[in-house]
């Protein structure tokens, strides 16, 4: 997993915490609970065919199999202890198979799977990217993978601990939730991120708990510090409240033939997402879509207004999941309206065109009573174009989006600004917001379909901005 000689020590040690570990891994428990509750969120098949990679004892099959119910299961581990122990003390529902293996370089020969899925495991690949890429090549179309791992900023005090002292903490380094699987050749990725804080007794008491797991692998390379350092180290651990934190990722893929294509969002409500939806559309002669459009008692719906200034014709305009009245959030016009609405039956529309989709305001605009729109983000699964205002502020509104885009995973395919041009602002984006401006559109005297046909030229194509944003589809 992490190279053939480390790999074995990882197995090895794992395999001798087999019959101690269920009485010391309650987070691995938790995680596995948490993990199984997003699974089983999942639009996934009646008896699914499951792969877990680093199955252990069975918490996540258990926690799949009481949510999931029969199944085709396929647990794997590294550890023949750990498969052994699993062997015993599960009654998975369905048929069960389990197969030693090395889950980084997975059998090819096990077949397709509609969902594979790990729990704090993936960790220990050395090349985690090419790992989830290799058992991503494992699903079936419209399947599923979802994995738990540790991320960065994990020991954070144990790594302080041996900062205090000028040392490296013989820990493994552990990537950013936004880094991880961010372009999964053919798959559409989720990203979601959680801090957990376990107290302990003292600093021998934390490691004798991964020990007792068989956690307790030294990163590749590093060697045990010397008995007086090690004393000094953990002193300073007591001294900082002898807790540590997890950041753990939730990572989901899926493998569909989902469109190519961006979903427009802004910094505000009444910021220009329409025109520039229609600018996109004609650019790269797109499909559009808006799937909740609300205050069309007061306003042009916008996509009859995209359809006329991009000229599109009528197949290739998609009618919105929610037409609503009032000029308010889709939440509060369907509660005036007495209209029900629940995010979770919004879908893409079946086109192999390229996609535009409209948002409705900004990003944390309420859907229904649970979600709110950057959840409608994550559950389409498209990259986004956020368009910004140009004048005095748009830096603070618009680097708190992208931050707000980054900590749920959601790729960001670039900025649009809106209002007359700004040297300043647009530098300030780039910058700190770590993304790339792809239009500077300014207060037009007249916004008609000469005004877009002008304004596309400027656009690249959708391949070069979806490369360039890292989210381009095999």
């Amino acid at each position: 997993m992490t190279g053939p000689v480390h790999g074995r020590v990882v197995a090895r040690r794992f395999g001798d915490a087999a019959g101690r570990y269920e009485r010391h891994a309650g987070l691995q428990r938790d995680v596995a609970e948490e993990l199984a509750a997003r699974i089983a969120r999942l639009p996934l098949p009646e008896r699914p065919r499951i792969l877990e990679i680093g199955c252990g004892t069975g918490f996540l099959a258990q926690a799949l199999a009481r949510r999931l119910g029969p199944a085709c299961w396929t647990l794997t581990d590294v550890s023949p202890a750990m498969l052994e122990t699993a062997r015993r003390r599960l009654a998975l529902p369905g048929t069960c198979r389990f197969a030693v293996m090395d889950g980084e370089h997975p059998d090819t020969g096990l077949g397709e799977f509609d969902l594979i899925c790990s729990s704090m495991a993936v960790q220990w690949f050395g090349d985690l990217d090419a790992g989830l890429a290799r058992l991503g090549g494992l699903l079936a179309q419209g399947g599923w993978m979802a994995v738990a791992t540790l991320a960065d900023g994990t020991f954070a005090e144990w790594r302080a601990a041996h900062a205090d002292h000028g040392m490296d903490a013989a820990v493994r380094d552990y990537p950013r939730p936004a880094d991880i699987g961010a372009a999964l050749p053919g798959l559409r990725r989720f990203m979601q991120a959680e801090r957990r804080v376990q107290p302990h007794r003292d600093g021998m008491a934390f490691l004798r708990g991964l020990k007792a797991i068989g956690a307790d692998a030294p990163a590749p390379g590093r060697r045990p510090l010397p008995p007086a350092m090690f004393k000094q180290i953990l002193r300073s651990f007591d001294t900082r409240g002898a807790s540590v934190t997890y950041h753990l990722a939730y990572g989901t893929w899926n493998k569909s033939d989902a469109p190519r294509g961006v979903f427009v969002t802004g910094t505000d409500t009444g910021i220009g997402k329409t025109l520039v939806s229609a600018v996109l559309a004609h650019a790269w002669q797109a499909d559009y879509w808006k799937p909740l459009q609300t205050g069309v008692a007061t306003e042009p719906d916008d996509t009859g207004t995209v359809a006329r200034l991009a000229d599109l014709p009528p197949e290739r305009i998609h009618a919105p999941h929610a037409v609503l009245q009032a000029p308010l959030s889709p939440w509060a016009a369907a509660r005036e309206e007495g209209v029900t609405l629940d995010m979770a039956g919004i879908e893409l529309p079946d086109t192999r065109a390229p996609l535009v989709v409209e948002g409705a305001g900004g990003l944390l605009v309420p859907i229904d009573d649970r979600a709110t729109m950057i959840d409608l983000i994550v559950r389409l699964g498209l990259p986004v174009v956020l368009v910004a205002r140009s004048t005095l502020g748009t830096l603070n509104h618009t680097l708190l989006s992208l931050e707000a885009l980054r900590a749920r995973g959601i790729p960001v395919a670039g900025v649009v600004m809106s209002g007359e041009p700004s040297a300043g602002n647009r530098l300030g984006i780039e910058q700190f917001g770590k993304v790339r401006v792809l239009a500077e559109i300014p207060h037009l005297p007249r916004v008609d379909a000469d005004a877009v046909v002008a304004l596309a030229r400027g656009i690249e194509p959708l391949d070069r901005v979806l490369r360039a944003a890292g989210t381009a589809r095999a």
